[in-house]
């Protein structure tokens, strides 16, 4: 039992004190098809970001539930387009 528990606790403070490069970000990444430099790969999300005419759908004034679109849809005398999915609306799938 003593064993075990020395064990356990010497696993423990190995795990803690292994040195493992705090701030330091590695050069590289390995990916499916080789390594890539992370750089490159921080440009590449960049350039892959939708523009400004691909996010026009996030300009909708969206109301939050049925009871507030009918609301407003009264007062501002239009109509309600009611919209729902099973999804998440960001990722872009439904």
């Amino acid at each position: 039992m003593i064993q075990t528990r020395f064990a356990m606790v010497a696993l423990i403070l190995g795990c803690i004190s292994a040195p493992i490069g705090l701030g330091a970000e590695p050069a590289a990444v390995q990916g499916a098809e080789g390594t890539y430099d992370l750089a490159w790969v921080e440009k590449r999300i960049q350039e892959l970001q939708p523009t400004s005419a691909e996010r026009r759908f996030d300009e909708i004034a969206w109301a939050g539930n049925i009871c507030e679109a009918l609301r407003l849809a009264r007062e501002q005398g239009r109509a309600v387009f009611y919209f729902t999915h099973d999804g998440r609306m960001a990722s872009g799938r439904c």
